[in-house]
């Protein structure tokens, strides 16, 4: 965490600022008492500092449970008290002015199961029809930043969150802003790191997630320095402090889209942020043009259903940090990691660890990388025998292992995490802080078991079958994909544009602007499952490497950065122009599809990493291998 005297100015106002950062921990609720006939008055529910633009206005996935017991329901206090008519009605009126301005709306924004609000279809929608569309001139983004405050926030090297943050915070002191009435609606409070007490900030650096810490504190830092160099008239008179630019940074995070898949793509769209966290996700992003950016539905929606797009694959800890919330039955664990050694392997998905599988990994995504593996093998030394096959598996499994070991050893807080809960139940910290403790010690299990897994692999003395057909990725790179470049162009289209929420800080897969975006302190490196030349005595395209990307941007390990300078694959690497990293989320809100390149870039992309992979004199051997793989004959 950051220190200095911004640093404990800020620790000073977390403290004081409870119970504002509670939210969003169901089970943690304020013990509240009902009256015998069950009705619920403004005297009950808005106590303690709640008010209805906290508990009424969902930052994230879960909404704001802290405020309701099992009694004060979410649904009465928003419902049936006056403030939460109120609110209610402002936020009807504020949809009806975007639709006036040009959105179109196929929602209503209301109160749905869980104790949430959320984005509840008013029509049937069909698959591929617009859920919202939303005019480039209601959206805020960083050409909507004035050029005074870009001016100072490059010369204090604030990037593009910061920037936009900035924007946000000078656009909530003008009254007579365009944004005003989206702005009333957002909460005051947030969940995320940038609100947890010092006791929650020590557990999470002791996680493969300290990075957020200080990279969301460190934005904060060049926020204020910026902002310190803007006259006051700029500001009209107003003192901008660490609370406002907190919230205004919070808001970026957690509610931000980036559709590039880079934080310099992020922006604010209202009403899309309404749009919930739900693996099954029911919207996407279609088109991101000139003068409108749409969500269009994945599948078929009726009237009364909650609209939900995918912010992310990421553990419930990983949640927790970015947003303040965690998914209920939630299958992914850890964060994910890319192991390099193969050009070809880089084009496989990343390892994700799930806790809803004995093979704590997809084999689907092993396979892809065994094929990779294999694919390069022929490539460069002819046929597979049996036992080159057995080999090359336990290289896989073995830096699958050592990442899983390595990601453990980041799990090691300063102190044991049973004093941590004594803390907790006796009061003397925030009770997020029991969950924090809960998740982490999840983490610690799924690790272990991951490294036991791919350690008894290593034991075992017949290779695993191969899968009968090509993983579609290798399949998609040799242009042999089972339906042909129409079907492919067809899925491109279906798929729509790459997008990412803007919470994310590095390179994830899907989310909000807090969840997997570009933060830049994802992250980055790749490890090598294998140095082939160490093996066969000769030089070739393998390479050591960092066995997992690692967190602030250094490879775990210690050894050298796949693709970095003195790499042998530091060529190939650029000759590709794919940025190999492991697993983040900060470009911005994952709408409903892992952001990365767009289809002209990949395109481009797998045409020099053939060329890269394959001289042109090798060229039919392998695709003479890929045949056969895609026929099931064994290799």
């Amino acid at each position: 965490m950051r220190s200095g005297r911004w640093g404990a100015q800020a620790a000073g106002r977390r403290r004081a600022a409870s119970p504002m950062g509670l939210l969003l921990v169901a089970s943690l609720a304020a013990p509240w008492r009902a009256s015998a006939a069950g009705v619920v008055s403004s005297a009950d529910c808005w106590v303690g500092g709640w008010t209805p633009e906290i508990c009424c206005s969902a930052p994230g996935a879960k909404g704001n449970p802290l405020c309701w017991d099992h009694v004060y329901t979410f649904d009465k206090c928003c419902t049936e008290t006056a403030e939460g008519k109120q609110f209610d009605l402002r936020r009807r009126n504020f949809v009806s002015d975007m639709v006036r301005r040009g959105a179109t709306v196929h929602f209503d924004i209301r109160h749905v199961s869980g104790g949430r609000t959320g984005a509840v279809a008013s029509r049937t929608l069909a698959a591929r029809s617009t859920v919202l569309r939303v005019p480039a001139n209601q959206v805020f983004s960083l050409k909507s930043v004035p050029q005074a405050l870009s001016d100072a926030s490059r010369r204090h090297g604030c990037d593009a969150h910061a920037l936009l943050a900035l924007g946000l915070a000078l656009e909530r002191a003008n009254p007579s802003s365009a944004l005003s009435a989206w702005i009333n609606l957002l909460p005051m409070s947030f969940a995320n790191v940038l609100w947890f007490s010092e006791r929650q900030l020590q557990l999470v650096n002791s996680t493969f997630f300290s990075y957020i810490v200080n990279n969301w504190f460190g934005d904060l830092e060049c926020m204020r320095k910026a902002a310190d160099e803007i006259p006051s008239e700029f500001w009209r008179g107003r003192q901008v402090g660490f609370e406002d630019l907190r919230w205004a940074l919070s808001v970026v995070k957690t509610r931000g889209f980036a559709f590039e898949g880079t934080r310099e793509s992020t922006m604010l769209i209202p009403l899309a942020d309404f749009l919930n966290h739900n693996r099954v996700a029911s919207v996407r992003t279609a088109t991101l043009a000139e003068d409108a950016l749409r969500f269009v539905a994945t599948k078929t929606v009726l009237p009364g259903e909650e609209l939900c797009i995918d912010y992310a694959q990421a553990s419930n800890l990983e949640f927790l940090v970015r947003y303040g919330f965690r998914v209920e039955d939630n299958p992914y664990g850890g964060r994910q990691f890319d192991l390099g050694g193969e050009p070809l392997q880089a084009h496989c998905p990343s390892y994700i660890l799930r806790y809803d599988t004995p093979d704590i990994i997809e084999n689907i995504t092993v396979d892809c990388h065994r094929q990779a593996r294999y694919l390069s093998f022929e490539q460069q030394f002819g046929t597979l025998q049996p036992h080159e096959q057995l080999r090359e598996d336990r290289y896989i499994y073995s830096a699958v292992e050592e990442a899983c070991k390595q990601l453990l050893s980041m799990l090691e807080a300063p102190r044991p995490l049973s004093e941590y809960e004594t803390d907790a139940e006796s009061g003397g910290v925030d009770g997020i802080t029991a969950v924090l403790v809960r998740e982490i010690r999840a983490e610690r299990a799924l690790l272990t078991r991951c490294a036991f897994e791919f350690q008894k692999r290593q034991q075992e003395t017949v290779p695993r079958p191969v899968p009968s057909t090509l993983a579609e990725p290798l399949a998609r790179l040799r242009g042999v994909s089972m339906t042909g470049a129409q079907s492919s162009a067809a899925g491109a289209e279906a798929a729509g544009p790459s997008f990412g929420m803007a919470g994310t800080d590095d390179i994830y897969s899907s989310g909000p602007a807090g969840a997997p975006s570009a933060d830049g302190g994802g992250v980055s490196g790749v490890g090598s499952a294998a140095p082939r030349s160490q093996a066969f005595g000769m030089g070739s395209a393998y390479t050591t490497g960092p066995i997992v990307g690692a967190a602030g941007g250094q490879p775990l390990g210690g050894y050298p950065a796949f693709g970095s300078a003195g790499s042998p694959m530091g060529g190939a690497a650029a000759a590709t122009g794919r940025p190999i990293v492991a697993g983040g989320m900060d470009p911005g809100r994952p709408a409903a599809s892992a952001f990365g390149a767009p289809e002209a870039a990949a395109a481009a992309e797998d045409a020099a990493m053939r060329r890269a992979f394959a001289p042109t004199g090798d060229r039919a051997r392998v695709d003479q291998l890929l045949q056969r793989l895609q026929q099931g004959v064994s290799i």
